[in-house]
């Protein structure tokens, strides 16, 4: 029997996001592909959306042959639905049974396996050949679970049944192992944006060879660069651009820049003595220039304005195309429209523009994200993590300098580092509400700091899938026109930074490396 195994399609209650592309190109992969069924194993939504859930049901029912499906932790995430998500979205309650194979669905969605699964599983009257299908893997389980799960194979093994596979997702990546001398496999994200190590996969499992590390891959092309025309990689090419950090600014950055004719800069201060150096930039065919502004805040009135203004005129000298500002980084529950501090900043932050708008220079709204230890309660989150926060400050500042004068940047690692607003507002749900609306980016890679247990910014992009943030989604997105296209700044502070991931994606773009 040939089985396909599928994992983590994370789909959003939003419908034009590279989960749903990966998704219609899974179902037109499966049609070419004809297995005898297919398994997904989990994160079918990515926070428990029912009108998700609905549009998956749906489409597998239109396949020629039968679904096993189980539920994962992010189809959970939303209270009031989870308990509904938990039992739709576990299939086959018994055993499917696929010629000499049975399928055993087994729900891990909460790390755990709970007392009412383990005794629906205990009832299970199991065949000779087994193949068994959880999210979690053994990696994720509680002792408790995994004691039951070694007694529960040794019971069944007494029947001779043989577990031929354990086929699980969450992990987001490839590999293969074992437990208990059961060969296990680890599926590799659907989800554009989190697939790491690779594209989105389709593992075809065949029963026969048993191997999972001889199963034959399929794997997510359509939209990338490999597809892409010369004249097209060429330009996303040209688009990309590098943030100078103080720090490396005169020694590293602009002498790079210079050197390498690199179109697009950020700088985050301006000396009055430096601005020659953006004219000898500007001559070797430099094309936007964007100065990073520093942040107001609020204690009883609006504080750090005096650098503020300086730094706006600063970029007016400079002649600046574009200004880069994050709306003020505080509780959302304090930034309500007509709040005192809403209005003050507003009213602050636009007077101080003038000088910008009237130099037909462009401002630009870029998000901020949460903090390590944010609570889930959205109103004491920082405002401006969310794509509504953004499109309202983009539009309290229009309101008050004037149609046209302000735009959004889009900055992707922020929005991959934003818990646990990320889990209603994953990156592709951004670009399907506000890619259109973006003018700029800024791109860097997003890891998990184990020390410090909370996710980091900032680092070098080495490929495409090389850490939380897989940039096939952003690929794509580029590719069909959900991105409006603009500069692409590389904001890389740590390691050898921007320099390095700049000629670093020049190659993976123009060679396909």
């Amino acid at each position: 029997m040939k089985i396909a195994l599928l994992a983590d399609p994370h789909l959003s209650d939003v419908e034009n996001t590279p989960q749903e592309e990966a998704f219609h190109w899974a179902f037109h992969e499966l049609s070419n592909i004809k297995p005898d069924a297919c398994v997904w194993l989990g994160d079918i939504t990515a926070c428990g959306s029912p009108d998700a859930a609905m549009r998956f049901c749906k489409k597998i029912k239109e396949l020629p042959f039968p679904s096993v499906t189980v539920p994962g932790n992010s189809d959970l995430r939303t209270d009031h639905t989870a308990a509904i998500m938990e039992r739709y979205l576990l299939s086959h309650l018994e055993v499917l049974k696929i010629g000499d194979l049975d399928v055993v669905a087994m729900d891990t969605s909460q790390d755990t396996i709970l007392p009412e699964e383990r005794a629906r599983l205990s009832q299970l009257t199991l065949g000779e050949k087994v193949l068994l299908c959880s999210h979690q893997s053994a990696k994720y389980l509680d002792s408790e679970s995994l004691e039951f799960l070694k007694n529960w194979i040794a019971e069944h093994r007494s029947t001779e049944s043989r577990f031929l596979l354990w086929a699980s997702g969450h992990r987001h990546v490839y590999a293969v192992g074992e437990f208990e001398g059961i060969p296990t496999i680890s599926v590799r994200a659907l989800d554009l944006d989190k697939c790491i190590g690779g594209s989105a996969q389709i593992c075809l499992w065949n029963s026969e060879t048993e191997d999972p590390a001889e199963s034959e891959e399929h794997v997510y092309s359509r939209g990338l660069i490999s597809e892409w025309s010369p004249e097209e990689r060429q330009e996303l090419a040209d688009s990309l651009g590098i943030t100078c950090y103080n720090r490396h600014k005169l020694e590293r950055d602009m002498p790079f820049a210079i050197k390498n004719r690199v179109r697009h800069l950020e700088w985050r201060s301006i000396a009055e003595k430096e601005i020659a150096l953006i004219e000898e930039w500007r001559r070797i065919g430099g094309k936007s220039f964007s100065l990073h502004m520093s942040a107001l805040d609020y204690e009883g009135g609006v504080v750090d304005l005096p650098l503020f203004r300086e730094m706006a005129l600063n970029a007016v000298r400079a002649g600046a195309d574009m200004v880069t500002v994050h709306p003020p980084q505080i509780a959302t529950e304090n930034m309500q429209m007509g709040s005192p501090a809403y209005e003050a900043i507003a009213d602050a932050m636009a007077e101080a523009f003038l000088p910008v708008v009237s130099a037909g220079i462009d401002i630009l709204v870029e998000n901020n994200h949460t903090d390590f230890g944010t609570p889930k309660d959205p109103m004491k989150c920082a405002y401006g993590c969310t794509p509504l926060d953004l499109v309202e400050w983009r539009d309290a500042l229009i309101k008050r300098l004037g149609k046209g004068s302000c735009h959004i940047r889009f900055d992707v690692g922020h929005a991959r580092n934003n818990e646990p607003l990320s889990e209603n507002y994953p990156i592709g749900k951004w670009y399907a509400m506000i890619g259109s609306e973006s003018r700029a980016y800024h791109l860097h890679q997003t890891f998990y700091g184990k020390l410090q247990h909370r996710m980091k910014n900032h680092h070098p992009i080495t490929h495409w899938h090389d850490g939380m943030v897989s940039f096939d989604g952003f690929l794509w997105a580029w590719h069909t026109g959900v991105l409006h296209h603009g500069p692409v700044i590389l904001e890389i502070r740590e390691g050898d930074g921007a320099p390095a991931t700049w000629q670093r994606l020049q190659q993976l773009i123009l060679n396909d490396v």
